[in-house]
């Protein structure tokens, strides 16, 4: 026979274990969930490119927040491996990130990176580090996902940008031909080789001689010189500026005094 007395001590140990359990997990979950929403976790997915007009460099990047919080966020710094720091992307507006939310970041061109001895570039196997800055003005290092394994200069690069024409200049191209044809103004690139990136607008997509002897010989012969209701040719030199070697009333005058 069973005793009365036995099973109620034995009803009441596991009733009070019970409650001790779900007392356990109840406050598991609360710390859990509140960690959530008062730390912070950004990881990073970023791709780099390289080509004939541009060094090796940051493309484009997504950007994840893996918290259950918002995060609101003012610009991306990225670290080169040991070379130094720079601030990537600067957002005129904040970028919002809300909980688990993702968004990808278009990363605007630069002419060069600099540090206090001169410029340096971004190697193929260069391991990169990213970090965000908050409005309220907190670094956050960000975890990434996707590897590729002058303000003070304490530890930090810059990037120098030079447009010409929306262009973004590099140190790899030599030339601008900017042209005009029906009323449409357009421009192309003639690198350091004689490439032109992009549609060309003559026959052909090198130039052997990058002469402006050859240039104005080669428009006239060629016909492009009546073709253009207007042209001109810049020499992008080595710090980046523009200047203008030839133009169609250039030529023309020459045209005219070489005639009489």
């Amino acid at each position: 026979m069973i005793n009365q007395k036995v099973v109620n001590i034995l009803l009441w140990v596991y009733s009070a274990f019970d409650i001790k359990l779900l007392t356990v997990i109840a406050t598991g979950f609360t710390i859990y969930f509140g960690y959530q929403k008062v730390s912070r976790k950004i990881c990073v997915s970023y791709s780099v490119s390289t080509s004939r007009l541009y060094a090796m460099h940051v493309t484009n990047l997504v950007i994840a927040n893996k918290r259950d919080n918002s995060v609101v966020i003012s610009s991306i710094l990225l670290r080169i491996g040991n070379k130094g720091r720079i601030q990537l992307v600067k957002f005129d507006e904040p970028l919002i990130l809300k909980g688990y939310e993702a968004k990808l970041v278009d990363v605007p061109k630069y002419s060069a990176i600099y540090d206090k001895n001169g410029p340096i570039r971004i190697d193929i196997f260069e391991s990169l580090f990213f970090s965000i800055t908050t409005m309220s003005g907190e670094v956050i290092e960000c975890d990434v996902q996707s590897p590729v394994t002058m303000a003070a200069l304490e530890e930090k690069l810059y990037t120098n940008t030079v447009k010409f024409n929306d262009i973004v200049l590099t140190d790899r191209m030599a030339f601008v031909f900017s042209y005009l044809i029906g009323g449409v103004s357009k421009n192309v690139v003639i690198d350091r080789g004689g490439l032109i990136a992009g549609k060309s607008p003559f026959k052909g997509n090198m130039i052997q001689d990058l002469s402006k002897d050859f240039f104005e010989s080669f428009l006239v012969a060629e016909g492009y010189h009546n073709y253009y209701e207007n042209y001109a040719l810049y020499k992008i030199n080595d710090n980046l500026h523009s200047e203008l070697v030839l133009s169609k009333a250039m030529v023309s005058a020459a045209l005219e005094k070489k005639n009489k």
